[in-house]
């Protein structure tokens, strides 16, 4: 099976990397970060744009299986917002660049690379707080949103493609809160059976896409597998 990994340089990137090639599959990663495994075809942009990705697109293979790692809850500018009194225009503005807009224009620039008449898996990690129907603590305002958007983005093009590619299966995969830097600020409270390795996250969503086909194209995951509300 051949295998994209987009967002590779991540903590949860690089275990997805680790997982496949060690389950003997043809790895390709795709990251800003340079190559920490050497034994892996990995090809640095400098970021997403649709210049890099263009530049890079002769290099890569027609994947069986795609997954997208990018995301950001925080980073030196800012933190999740608790009230409403928080939001501010530059964090909504890069929470919905990262979460939702450069995915689905990822999606766009590497349409033609998918196969129309195989079966192939276009994975993006999502979360369950962007669950509309399942927000009843409210808060964290930008990455919620953003995330809602990407679910209706990623179903918007299901919808369409099922028209051209009817063995794409496109999916949104809650992982679970995961060990890496994007979830560190906010382990404290956590107990120590809900946090979960990257090995761990890697293994689950792994196994929730060997259990994908054409007709689940557009559904919304959760790491064990059971559909999650939109």
């Amino acid at each position: 099976m051949k295998v994209l990994i987009i967002g590779a340089g991540g903590g949860l990137g690089k275990a997805l990397v680790t997982h496949y090639h060690k389950a003997g599959h043809q790895v390709q990663a795709l990251s800003r970060q340079a190559s920490s495994l050497p034994e892996v075809c990995w090809l640095q942009v400098e970021d997403y744009s649709a210049a890099q990705l263009q530049a890079v697109l002769p290099q890569l293979y027609q994947p069986d299986v795609v997954i997208s790692t990018l995301g950001v809850l925080h980073n030196d500018s800012f933190m999740p917002e608790k009230r409403l009194a928080d939001v501010n225009l530059e964090q909504l503005h890069e929470s919905f660049r990262v979460n939702a807009i450069t995915p689905i224009l990822l999606l766009q620039q590497l349409l033609g690379l998918l196969p129309k008449k195989s079966a192939c898996i276009w994975a993006q990690l999502s979360a369950k707080v962007g669950s509309i129907s399942d927000n009843y603590l409210g808060g964290w305002y930008s990455y919620r949103a953003s995330k809602a958007a990407l679910n209706m983005l990623l179903k918007t093009a299901a919808v369409e493609l099922k028209r051209t590619h009817k063995q794409l299966c496109i999916a949104a995969i809650h992982p679970g809160t995961t060990d890496t830097a994007l979830s560190e600020p906010f382990q404290q409270r956590l107990a120590a059976d809900k946090l979960y390795t990257p090995a761990q996250s890697a293994q689950r969503i792994a196994a929730v896409i060997e259990q994908l086909h054409a007709e689940n194209s557009g559904g919304f995951w959760h790491w064990d597998g059971s559909p999650l509300t939109y």
